[in-house]
């Protein structure tokens, strides 16, 4: 039997600034669901074994004045829980213990531009997280984020 193998999917986060001084994050990717307003992933979809795992680069493209960058640490730059409640998922912040069993932040790289993450999908489950960035000098993850949901549909190949 061969090795699990990972397949990537890149997630374009475009970082605005309305009038008012409002961030606005806008996702581009073929795993973004627009309508629905969530990350969809599908092991049959993509042709891929049960063993197998998703890999999610998530880059940043801040076209703000507040020059956001991913914190260094990636479980500070990802935030994760799992959803118990699919009609009211709620979003981790800075007090939730997250939950990196099945979605893990490995890494922050390209001066904090890019962020990698694992994706298990083991079986069929819905997931919330929060992508936080830093503006530059700033210690602290959590003075901008995002928080979309992950739609985990697992059904891999045998």
């Amino acid at each position: 039997m061969s090795k699990p193998k990972g397949v990537m999917h890149a997630v374009t986060v475009t970082a605005t600034e309305d009038a008012a001084g409002h961030l606005e994050f806008h996702p581009d990717s073929r795993v973004w669901d627009s309508q629905k307003r969530h990350f969809a992933f599908n092991k049959k979809d993509h042709h891929m074994r049960d063993d197998d795992y998703h890999i999610v680069e998530f880059l940043l493209d801040d076209r703000t004045a507040n020059r956001l960058r991913f914190p260094p640490e990636p479980h500070e730059a990802m935030w994760v829980a799992k959803v118990n409640d699919p009609d009211h998922p709620k979003c981790p912040d800075a007090s939730t213990v997250s939950d990196y069993e099945v979605i893990d932040p490995l890494c922050v790289c390209d001066d904090g531009r890019r962020l990698i993450v694992r994706n298990d999908n083991p079986r069929e489950e819905d997931w919330s997280f929060t992508l936080n960035f830093i503006k530059p000098g700033a210690e602290k993850a959590g003075q901008a984020s995002w928080d979309p949901i992950i739609k985990n549909g697992g059904n891999g190949k045998a």
